[in-house]
């Protein structure tokens, strides 16, 4: 049985004009020649490869949209107004209502990119059917190991193999240069990543996001987000082992 919620935390960033697309290409980790009338993910890197802003790229007339946390849309204008230069490109913000589904495909509405089953993402219209809790779409979420934002992600210290990037369908290995691309590559192609996110059970109370984890004097990892008995958190690759013994991640 499918489930949807409202998100009312989001607003669209608008680029506009006849440079847009080259403008967006050179800045994000997604292949924008790709989007037609598709909704993709991607994200903007520091140029030391960390995450900067994490973001939903659709079509919207001549322009392109980036969806993304309305208390970051305002930061996200300012970095991308840094690039312009000269670009033919305009700029603008405003909130939006998005709706989410999992579990089923709704009409009218684009695939969510990410790997939740059978999920539509938009701006929220008519719909009918049993609305759920945002918290219900968290812990959809958390169960795959898929980071929603500032819940989930350390601005400008995570990197996309921290994050799993490519497992959301959010980087291109193949595209040009792009801001962060140099690091990006290099981990991904020498496997040099050391830690990544983990579906973990919580236990009251829960550790506050962003908090290390310590098992029996070790630093394994980092809280991120939880809902209920379960959570994601931030580990250390080497330390699965102990996480297991202790309970913290289920044993393979």
């Amino acid at each position: 049985m499918g489930s949807y919620t409202i998100l009312t935390d989001r607003a669209f960033v608008t680029v506009k004009g006849a440079d847009s697309l080259d403008f967006l290409q050179g800045l994000v980790t997604q292949d924008l020649t790709t989007l037609g009338n598709r909704l993709l993910y991607g994200a903007m890197l520091t140029p030391q490869g960390k995450m900067d802003h994490e973001f939903f790229v659709s079509r919207d007339g001549d322009g392109i949209v980036l969806e993304c946390e309305m208390h970051r849309a305002d930061a996200l204008l300012k970095k991308l107004s840094t690039y312009k230069l000269r670009r033919q490109v305009s700029l603008d913000v405003q909130p939006v209502r998005i709706f989410q589904s999992w579990n089923t495909l709704v009409d009218g509405y684009p695939l969510d990119p990410r790997p939740l089953p059978a999920a539509s993402r938009g701006v929220l219209k008519a719909v009918s059917g049993t609305e759920v809790s945002n918290d219900d779409y968290y812990r959809a979420c958390i169960a795959r190991k898929i980071p929603c934002g500032s819940r989930d992600i350390a601005w400008g210290e995570d990197t996309v193999a921290d994050i799993n990037l490519d497992y959301l369908n959010g980087v291109s290995y193949t595209k040009g240069c792009y801001m962060g691309q140099e690091l990006t590559s290099r981990m991904h192609h020498r496997a040099l990543s050391k830690r990544g996110l983990y579906t973990v059970n919580v236990t009251a109370p829960s550790l506050p996001a962003f908090t290390d984890i310590v098992v029996d004097g070790n630093l394994i990892g980092e809280m991120r987000s939880s809902v209920g008995d379960t959570g994601l958190a931030m580990l250390r690759h080497d330390s699965l082992n102990l996480a297991q013994r202790m309970g913290l991640v289920a044993g393979t």
